[in-house]
């Protein structure tokens, strides 16, 4: 395994989302939760009849915020809106992790890594079922979906939603690696609009260059 920062940084993922998202770096905790608050009072407004809403916008934001850093992801975007006037409640997280990386006798075509990836798939606990291979003009991924049945409590009453998760692995140009994007939403019973609003996403994305550090 090298140590070049060429491995340890792979292109940037970029992405075209429609209508309004919040980007947070889940990393940084304090600047996460100075967006988050800023973002509610624009949403909900300070008037004090707004608090219930306002809590329940928060949990929901800390929730995402939360689960994206302990999944290590460097990027998280929440949905304010798909379009104007229509609250979506989605969130997508990007993942580059450093670990996982195709054996080195696999090429680096997108048709090696990601049938390789898909065998992993097949022989671990994330069942291949689901699994199916899209193709766009910018990226070619694996897509991986399941659903299943949340209940979150709300001021002492437990309200149960099917939550859809749709997981892409997009394989990286030139190299072994792979950069994972996952979108969540509680509006499972939808599944296939929101299959379909998260694919046009996910295909429309490209890479660009390489994250740079100071």
């Amino acid at each position: 395994m090298s140590g070049s920062r060429a491995e340890a940084e792979p292109p940037r993922l970029t992405f075209q989302l429609p209508g309004r998202w919040l980007t947070v770096d889940p990393r940084d905790e304090r600047q996460a939760r100075a967006q988050i608050e800023a973002t509610v009072q624009d949403l909900v407004g300070a008037a004090d009849d707004a608090a219930i809403a306002r809590r329940r916008l928060r949990d929901a934001f800390d929730r995402a915020v939360a689960a994206a850093r302990e999944a290590e992801a460097h990027a998280l975007f929440l949905c304010l809106e798909a379009a104007p006037g229509v609250w979506t409640p989605a969130s997508l997280t990007v993942h580059a992790p450093k670990r996982l990386r195709m054996t080195p006798a696999v090429g680096t075509s997108a048709d090696a890594v990601l049938s390789v990836l898909r065998d992993g798939l097949a022989s671990s606990r994330i069942g291949v079922d689901t699994a199916r291979r899209l193709d766009g003009p910018r990226a070619s991924v694996l897509r991986t979906d399941r659903e299943y049945e949340e209940t979150v409590e709300e001021d002492g009453i437990a309200v149960t939603a099917t939550r859809l998760e749709a997981d892409y692995w997009y394989a990286v140009p030139g190299s072994k690696h792979v950069v994972l994007a996952s979108f969540a939403t509680p509006l499972g019973e939808l599944r296939h609009a929101m299959l379909s609003f998260f694919d046009s996403i996910a295909l429309a994305a490209s890479f660009g260059a390489p994250a740079q550090h100071a």
